[in-house]
């Protein structure tokens, strides 16, 4: 809601289409799959705190984890959410930068950290975050 209020469009990305129930038991639909879109059209991706059954099925499908590579290696922001961080293990993607630096384009924070939530939307107002880009890539 507070990105949808500042302007944001919001895609919900899934492994196949049709209805998926929040933690909250709200229905979202899927707009696209995750085999129908590349992660480079996407300025950022947030990642909700779906629990555990519901990770460890994204973390099963390779196509997921291709996504999250190719949008760390794109530079772009990225929010996970409470237990969705073991995402990025699975992925390989490092908490720091090479240089061991925080990376100003990766947070990690429990649902409703404001304080995480302020710094991924500033981090998305930038767009990229260079300061990851290696060569060749590290993911």
């Amino acid at each position: 809601a507070r990105l949808t209020a500042a302007g944001a469009v919001p895609r919900f990305i899934g492994s196949r289409l049709g209805q998926v129930e929040s933690a909250s038991g709200e229905a979202i639909e899927v707009d696209v799959t995750l085999e129908a879109t590349p992660s480079v059209l996407y300025d950022a991706v947030v990642l909700p705190d779906g629990g555990g059954a519901a990770i460890q099925r994204l973390a099963s499908d390779g196509r997921t984890l291709e996504f999250l590579k190719d949008q760390y290696r794109h530079c772009k922001p990225i929010l996970a959410v409470g237990a969705s961080s073991e995402l990025l293990g699975k992925a390989r993607i490092p908490a720091t930068l090479p240089s061991g630096a925080r990376d100003p384009g990766l947070f990690l924070g429990p649902a409703g950290d404001t304080a995480t939530e302020d710094a991924f939307v500033d981090a998305l107002g930038k767009h990229r975050h260079f300061d990851r880009e290696t060569d060749p890539p590290v993911v």
